[in-house]
């Protein structure tokens, strides 16, 4: 067995039987996904986006663990894509799923 960690992601590698399982963890997962269901429970828990002078640009509707990102991605959500518009339709379509519907920090996109 093989374990190493950068402080963000763990990776363990492991022999079982006749292959290779390769096992990707991050220790503050858990803690994001509470954080985002606690904050889908309280609407006014999240405000708009503003810079220094009050001027808002934008809303905040999910916090996704890079476990889960990088899962999504080889589940076949092209979340990475060159095209951002098209990378912005994937992500779309992976906050309605219900593993991406966890990330979610309002109550739907």
């Amino acid at each position: 067995m093989s374990a190493v960690s950068d402080g963000v992601i763990s990776s363990e590698i492991k022999f079982e039987q006749d292959h290779i399982v390769h096992k990707t963890t991050q220790p503050t997962e858990d803690l994001i996904l509470e954080r985002n269901a606690r904050l889908r429970n309280n609407e006014g828990a999240i405000k708009d986006l503003q810079d220094n002078d009050g001027e808002t640009w934008g809303r905040q509707v999910a916090s996704i663990p890079l476990v889960l990102w990088y899962k999504a991605i080889k589940d076949g959500y092209q979340l990475n894509h060159k095209d951002s518009t098209f990378a912005n339709k994937e992500l779309f379509r992976y906050l309605q799923s219900p593993e991406g519907q966890t990330c979610l920090i309002r109550g739907k996109v």
